[in-house]
This record gives C-alpha cells, sequence and structure tokens, in this order.
C-alpha cells in the first residue's frame, strides 16, 4: 500500500481531484475539509502491477498546520497542488508548502498539479515550470477536477514515482 499525501492552500481543489479520481464524480460544492479526509483506491501502474493507494487529503486552512506534520508521517508520494486562477496558491508552494514537505518526507517524490486548467489562468505556463524546477517536482501536471483533464494519470504518475523510490 502506497500512502500519498496531497496538499496545498484551501480551495485549490484537492478533495474535488481526489473525488474525480475515486469516484469518477466532480461535486460542485465546496467544503473546506477538516484535519484529513483518507481514500483508498486500488490501481495498476505500469507492467501491469496492481498496487492499492492511500489518499490523503490533508486541509489546507492555517489552522491545521499542527497537525500536519504527523499526517505526513509515512508518504511515499507528495501532490502539491496550485490552483491556476489563484496566482497567490503557487507563490505559498514556493514558501509554505514545498519546504514544509521536504522537511518532513525528504525523499519522496513530489508532483505538481497546475489545477483548474478549464478556467482563466492568472500565471503563464512558463511561471508554473519554473515552480516545478524551484522545487524539484518529477513532474508538473495540468489538470481539471472538474473536466476530469490528467486526473488519472496524476495519479498513477506518483504512485509509479513512489514505487520507484522506494521499492
Amino acid at each position: 500500500m502506497l500512502k500519498i499525501i496531497i496538499i496545498g492552500e484551501a480551495a485549490v481543489g484537492k478533495t474535488s481531484l481526489v473525488n474525480k479520481f475515486v469516484s469518477g464524480k466532480f461535486i460542485k460544492d465546496y467544503r473546506a475539509s477538516i484535519g484529513t479526509n483518507i481514500f483508498i483506491k486500488k490501481i495498476k501502474i505500469e507492467n501491469d502491477i496492481d498496487t492499492t493507494i492511500q489518499l490523503w487529503d490533508i486541509a489546507g486552512q492555517e489552522r491545521w498546520i499542527k497537525m500536519r506534520r504527523p499526517y505526513y508521517a509515512g508518504a511515499r508520494g507528495v501532490i502539491i497542488v496550485g490552483d491556476l486562477t489563484r496566482k497567490n496558491t503557487f507563490d505559498q508552494i514556493e514558501k509554505f508548502w514545498a519546504p514544509d514537505v521536504k522537511q518532513y518526507c525528504e525523499i519522496a517524490p513530489i508532483i505538481l498539479l497546475a489545477n483548474k486548467n478549464d478556467l482563466k489562468k492568472e500565471l503563464s505556463e512558463l511561471e508554473v515550470n519554473s515552480l516545478g524546477d524551484k522545487i524539484n517536482a518529477l513532474s508538473i501536471i495540468y489538470t481539471s477536477a472538474k473536466t476530469g483533464e490528467n486526473v488519472e494519470a496524476a495519479f498513477k504518475i506518483i504512485s509509479e514515482q513512489a514505487i520507484k523510490t522506494y521499492y
């Protein structure tokens, strides 16, 4: 079983991405996560390997900061999500999220998701790619929880990277 954590600012679409991946559904109503939500899904990755991933959708609100570190424990992969309609969510990835996770999950592979790709963007592809380089993201994937664009691929990629890193 692979523990994958999903982090980023509040309302970037972490829960929507996980829901779309696990159930195939996009839920329009926004409800802030409290602490963490855990989802489990069996997937097939490269070379027809069956694996079970445990997805920890960790709340982005500042009031949960003290609880995040225990949630990071045992993570084999990290998905950091930014909202393309809010540039500040990417600024926070560089200032807070990437350093925070690297402190507690130093060898876990990281991928960067640029979410809400179906909406009007506040930053360019060059800015997103530059951030991906700065935080040493193994992949930068443009996603939309609403349309499903690259959602399945993102979870497959982080799972494959986690297996390569740890097994």
